[in-house]
């Protein structure tokens, strides 16, 4: 059974939604956090190894929002409001172990324009910094416009992001 991928467009707007949402989480959890060092800044010098129960803890919510979303109904919020769900190219619901190979495909991907763009603004002078983080994901992208395979991460995984149709109540 062929189904349809879902469009660059949609993916990327709830990539937005949820990258969003994330953003919100980790901003609560990092001022629960604040509170043991009297809000200051999260670092070794400060916190000593403790600063990486904290990265674990960030890097395990974010595996924690996709991974229960994915493998309950292959969902997130974001995929929810732009009708398109996440499934293995077998049509199911993907497992704890796919998810997290995904995760661990795409991290890169998308950490790289944020680690580019920080590097910009720490040394204005390297413009091409952000366009160069930016390549890979951009990369990716176009493979899901010019492959019948999907993004990268989307054919080492396994998986396939596929639009909802809405059923006979509407939903």
């Amino acid at each position: 059974m062929d189904t349809a991928r879902a469009g660059t467009f949609p993916r990327l707007a709830a990539a937005a939604y949820d990258g969003l949402l994330l953003l919100a989480l980790l901003m609560i959890l990092t001022a629960i956090a604040q509170l043991a060092t009297h809000g200051e800044a999260i670092t070794r010098a400060r916190v000593g190894a403790w600063e990486y129960l904290y990265q674990a803890l960030l890097a395990g919510t974010v595996a924690l929002y996709f991974g229960a979303a994915w493998t309950r109904r292959g969902q997130t919020l974001g995929m929810k409001a732009w009708r398109i769900r996440l499934e293995t190219t077998a049509g199911a619901v993907p497992s704890w172990g796919v998810v997290l190979l995904r995760l661990a495909l795409a991290a890169p991907l998308y950490l790289a324009p944020i680690v580019a763009t920080a590097l910009w603004l720490a040394h204005r002078g390297s413009w091409w910094l952000p366009p160069l983080g930016a390549l890979p994901l951009a990369l990716s992208f176009a493979s899901n416009v010019f492959s019948s395979r999907g993004t990268l991460h989307d054919a080492w995984s396994g998986t396939r992001i596929v639009p909802v149709r809405p059923g006979p109540a509407g939903g």
